[in-house]
């Protein structure tokens, strides 16, 4: 085999494995990577095991290859664990975790077979190249370990491991390369050994590049990019696993007595072919069961669905936002599209999934309204991901409105409908927004209806419930976004005004993609950095005011999660209450992660919702019992309800539109904003009776309060409301009743 053929062929495996996760959507990378991961650590782990039993002669009188192989099992082992905890239970493994155990056991057998392999060479390095090599490798560990200090909480035990891990692997990595180097600059005249040396060095390089990733994330602020050090361990294993290759080719004597042998010769058979296409077939299918299972074939997010489940007639597709067609029974249909714009993906994705259900339920029974009423009319839902970025939902909405959609229900959140809201007016596109509260979007004669209040409200009533609770100082932690400052800014207003004093607090740059809530551990330490600032300033204020009287506000999306896991590493802000936002509250991985719900309970992370009030009691039960067999839990139904209502009033909208046979171009827009502004206002849904103020924002409501607490049956954490606190019915400005 020549040498040139064989790198090329290893270097076109490790392209067609990277391919794999290069090419996969954002949300889906973590589990293209830990699939990659298993599989190629596993053929690396095999050839080693292969060799193992080939070689048993050679082994009696040399013992590193069965240090290799405990070693690459050992990591392959680790590889199955962080999936389970990554893929499976979605959860943050423990610090120090099992995986942890066997991935630096790996690494005492490893080495110690490369100190042997020197050893037993007859020539020995220059000592000059040995100190280069050694001093490069201490500098590189030297940065290494005073970023790692810098980005870490050492005070408690689990910092402290934390700090334990992160450090040891980059420093066992060097250690291992620094070995191999010298190896290979020792044999570099023998070109069967040379080769698969060659290949174990560069993997070894990869591997510490791969490790030590998150020092280049902290210089470059390159977040998104975490799934390139899975490219890089991912060709770690195949490096290996090719030297292997060529070890086997060239090394080995096989025989006709050979298991590898056999195999071949069974191969070559003709009569054996049938039996090579099952077992390929049997072994293409396991591993594609195996990638389902794991939600691995999950629909590209930015592409765009019809949803024809919902009617029991079965309604032909459309680009457009009217199509006419024929039934059956020969009446003309008329379809109408219902865009959507919600988080498939990022930061704010964990409210995506019961908006979904509400909005195909919705789908399902308003087609079976008009149809039950012998109407032509039907309403086609056409949904979009928004990624929970304003980039995405721009993108989204273009799109929707090339095919056809004149009114979207959504996006969720303030900073989305800000990046769409030009655009929509500009077009002629109504907008129904089913959670977006900010201040700052609150403009009359708009496009824009949203069918919650603004934050004014919200954060009048926090406000009263920390000065309730006998807090005087609140330290804010918040989002840097038009959400986030417009509710900190409400607020601190409200609480000013009724006594309270708002500290400097922190506010910070929010990440638009999915590293911002992962459960990667360079996540954590990312986090340590604002956590350090926060707990500094509660600590100075306790020294003040007492604990009692300090509390920290927090205005965040999803990434709530790692930054409550991360909180009890400093010690000052477990001692005081915590308090939330509507962003937050029923987030199903702050209570599916022990640590960020047990500090969730610790600190009483009290976290306002609007409350909704609905005299349809059957529809109410039946979207609970949607949401329950789609999703196996249900919460609140806040947001899913006002999703559902929004594709009611859309829907009924465009049919009112159409029944007016309004020709007047010029002015369609303006009409039928009228007709949808009238069509809310008259509804009477699933969240209540809808009243709308001169911008087209929801007044008058509740809020409820949610905290964590311990299922003592089930024995796991869940969101409930709190008894024991009720807000005033807020009746705004702009109101269209008395209250």
């Amino acid at each position: 085999m020549k040498a040139l053929y064989f790198f090329l062929a290893v270097i076109i495996a490790i392209i067609t494995a990277n391919f794999i996760i290069v090419s996969a959507e954002s949300n889906l990378k973590i589990i293209y990577s830990s699939w990659m991961l298993i599989i190629n650590s596993l053929i690396a782990a095999g050839l080693s095991v292969m060799i193992l039993l080939k070689d048993r002669q050679s082994i009696k009188r040399d013992k590193t290859t069965i240090h290799l192989t405990f070693g690459l099992v050992f990591w392959f082992l680790a590889n199955i664990i962080w999936g389970y905890y990554e893929i499976v239970l979605d959860i943050v493994s423990p610090v120090p975790s099992l995986a942890d155990l066997f991935l630096l056991s790996a690494y005492g057998f490893l080495i110690y077979r490369l100190i042997i392999t020197y050893r037993n060479l007859d020539q020995t390095t220059d000592k000059k190249v040995i100190f280069l090599i050694i001093l490069g490798t201490g500098l590189f560990l030297m940065y290494i370990l005073n970023l790692t200090l810098f980005l870490n909480e050492t005070s408690s035990f689990r910092g402290l491991m934390l700090f334990v891990v992160t450090i040891a692997y980059p420093t066992l990595n060097s250690v291992l390369t620094v070995l191999a180097l010298m190896i290979l600059l020792e044999i570099k005249s023998e070109r069967h050994h040379f080769i698969p040396w060659i290949c174990e060095l560069v993997a070894l390089l990869s591997v510490v590049v791969g490790d030590s990733w998150f020092a280049i994330i902290v210089l470059t602020a390159f977040v998104e990019q975490i799934w390139i050090s899975a490219l890089l361990l991912s060709a770690h294993y195949l490096l290996i696993a090719g030297g292997l290759v060529y070890y086997l080719r060239h090394h080995i004597k096989w025989q006709s007595k050979d298991l590898v042998f056999k195999i071949v010769s069974i191969i070559r058979n003709k009569s054996s072919k049938k039996a090579l296409l099952y077992s390929f077939v049997l072994v293409s299918f396991l591993i594609v069961v195996g990638l389902y299972s794991t939600n691995a074939f999950i629909v590209n997010d930015d592409r765009y669905f019809i949803s024809k489940k919902a009617s029991s007639i079965q309604l032909p597709s459309s680009s457009s936002q009217t199509s006419q067609s024929s039934s059956n029974n020969g009446e003309v249909i008329k379809e109408f599209v219902v865009g959507a714009i919600f988080p498939f993906t990022g930061s704010l994705s964990s409210t995506g999934k019961p908006i979904k259900v509400a909005l195909e339920k919705a789908e399902y029974d308003v087609n079976k309204d008009f149809q039950d009423n012998n109407s032509p009319f039907r309403f086609n839902l056409l949904m979009a991901d928004s990624k929970t970025s304003p980039e995405g939902s721009l993108t989204a909405i273009k799109k929707l409105h090339e095919n056809g959609a004149k009114i979207i229900i959504g996006p969720g959140t303030s900073s989305a409908v800000s990046a769409v809201k030009e655009y929509a007016d500009k077009n002629g596109i109504i907008l129904i927004s089913y959670s977006s509260t900010s201040p700052l979007l609150s403009i009359e004669g708009d496009n824009l209806f949203r069918l919650v209040p603004d934050d004014t409200h919200q954060g009048k009533i926090i406000a009263e419930r920390m000065i309730q609770d006998g807090i005087k100082v609140i330290v804010p932690f918040w989002r840097g976004d038009i959400y986030g400052d417009g509710l900190y800014n409400s607020t601190k207003s409200e609480f000013e005004k009724i006594g309270g004093k708002v500290e400097e607090g922190v506010n910070y740059k929010p990440h638009t993609g999915n590293f911002a809530t992962s459960l990667h551990r360079i996540n954590f330490l990312m986090w340590n950095q604002e956590l350090k600032k926060i707990n500094t300033i509660v600590s100075d204020s306790i020294k003040k005011y007492g604990a009692n009287s300090v509390g920290v506000y927090a205005v965040s999306y999803d990434e709530i999660t790692p930054i409550l896991i991360q909180a009890p590493l400093f010690e000052s802000l477990g001692k005081v209450r915590w308090y939330g936002s509507d962003s937050i509250t029923e987030n199903h991985h702050l209570t599916k992660n022990v640590d960020s719900a047990l500090f969730a309970m610790q600190t009483h992370f009290a976290n306002p919702l609007y409350s909704i009030g609905s005299s349809e009691a059957e529809k109410t039960t039946e979207l609970k019992e949607a949401l329950e067999k789609e999703l196996h839990e249900v919460g609140s139904i806040t947001y899913p309800a006002n999703g559902y209502d929004s594709y009611w009033i859309a829907s009924l909208s465009l049919y009112k539109n159409d029944t007016l046979d309004n020709n007047n171009k010029e002015n369609v827009t303006k009409s039928f904003r009228e007709i949808v502004f009238e069509t809310a206002e008259s509804f009477n849904g699933v969240s209540g009776k809808i009243e709308l103020n001169n911008a087209g924002d929801r007044v008058g409501g509740n809020y409820d309060f949610w905290v964590v607490n311990k299922n003592n049956n089930s024995k796991s954490y869940e969101w409930e409301i709190e008894h024991g606190f009720e807000t005033a019915k807020q009746c705004p400005v702009g109101s269209h009743s008395s209250c």
